[in-house]
């Protein structure tokens, strides 16, 4: 086990739903404005071809994965590939909570819906995303500090076949969850401060 130097975020690929943008958007925010050098988005077709650097991406860094809705595309992405995330947050989840990014507000206050946009988030999709992108900061950050270490795992695309879908991988990666709308699965690190 290393310490971890980069935390890799895999947003909703989808494209038909505007949790989709809402969730990319939320990639962006984090690995652009919030933690820039020490987030990087990896990209899901450069990963299912075997491109050597975004196989080591994952490899050899810990996952942060944004599913935007029920069909868990990221979640079954690495389900595919044989990699475990580090942790997923389901954005319909963090979508009914109160906001986080600006103190004191409440979600009457301050408009957490994903909107309606699916090219580009409206204002409350935009809202969304920067409270999805704290989340991922604050799960970044953990990751980052000790005592947190990744073990190394290895991509598996030999055998993949990308239509092998399952409707929830939830029972597949033993999911917990840590915090309303994060979860972990249960071989990987503990994610100090969110649980005991």
């Amino acid at each position: 086990m290393e310490k971890v130097k980069k935390v890799v975020v895999y947003p909703c690929g989808g494209i038909g739903f505007p949790l989709s943008s809402v969730a990319r958007y939320a990639a962006f925010v984090v690995t652009e404005d919030l933690l820039p050098g020490k987030t990087e988005i990896v990209d899901a077709v450069r990963l299912i071809n075997g491109f050597p650097d975004e196989v080591e991406l994952v490899e050899n860094n810990p996952t942060i994965i944004i599913d935007g809705c029920g069909y868990h595309c990221g979640s079954n992405l690495f389900r595919l590939l044989g990699i475990k995330p580090a942790a997923r947050i389901l954005a319909t989840v963090i979508s009914k909570l109160p906001p986080t990014f600006v103190a004191g507000c409440t979600k009457k206050e301050i408009n957490l819906s994903p909107g309606r946009e699916r090219r580009v988030p409206s204002e409350s999709g935009k809202n969304l995303a920067r409270e999805i992108a704290v989340q991922v900061k604050t799960l970044a950050l953990i990751m980052l500090n000790p005592p947190y270490h990744y073990k190394k795992q290895r991509v598996n695309t030999e055998k993949t076949k990308i239509c092998e879908y399952i409707d929830d991988p939830t029972l597949e990666f033993n999911y917990i969850e840590v915090k309303e709308g994060i979860y972990r699965p249960t071989e990987m690190p503990k994610l100090s401060g969110l649980e005991p």
